[in-house]
């Protein structure tokens, strides 16, 4: 729990979902099943824009999956469940939640179980297109290892985002 906090002060924690809304490009991203993030991997997700309904009941994300260097843009709803996450049909099932968001960055933190039923972990990082500072680093590295992602599972992909602007 305390890693948690430590996490929600680096990226400053608030509950206001109009912070959610807006054009957001993914900085990192961690899995427990790092295949799925690498480059080319199916959850590699490079996202564009974030929209709500009036209570963020309903989202819609867009974004971008890079296969075989060809760029697929791709538009998601999802739906918040009664407790409090949110779900959606991508690659299986996936059940995931903003866990911090600030006007500069978005933490989301999520699982998805593909259609093999493998599990996967994820912890995803967007921001305005700056990359992680050293302080937001280390609290990520240490947000991953309390969710039981090695830190070695973390991938900073801003650099390879090579997709459309939008």
């Amino acid at each position: 729990m305390v890693k948690f906090l430590l996490l929600a002060l680096a990226f400053g924690l608030t509950q206001a979902h109009a912070e959610l809304e807006g054009k957001w490009v993914t900085i990192a991203i961690a899995a427990d099943n790092v295949d799925r993030i690498e480059e080319g991997g199916p959850m590699r997700l490079y996202f564009r824009e974030v929209t709500c309904n009036e209570d963020c009941s309903q989202m819609e994300f867009t974004f971008y999956v890079n296969a075989n260097n060809q760029c697929s843009k791709t538009k998601v709803t999802v739906y918040e469940q009664e407790d409090g996450n949110y779900k959606t049909q991508f690659e299986g099932d996936h059940v995931f939640k903003p866990v911090a968001a600030t006007e500069d960055n978005i933490v989301f933190v999520g699982d998805n179980v593909d259609r093999a039923s493998r599990r996967t972990k994820l912890i995803f990082v967007l921001g305005k297109g700056q990359p992680l500072t050293l302080e937001q680093r280390e609290k990520f590295k240490a947000y991953a290892e309390e969710n039981s992602i090695p830190p070695d599972n973390i991938r900073e992909v801003l650099s390879t985002d090579t997709c459309p602007e939008y």
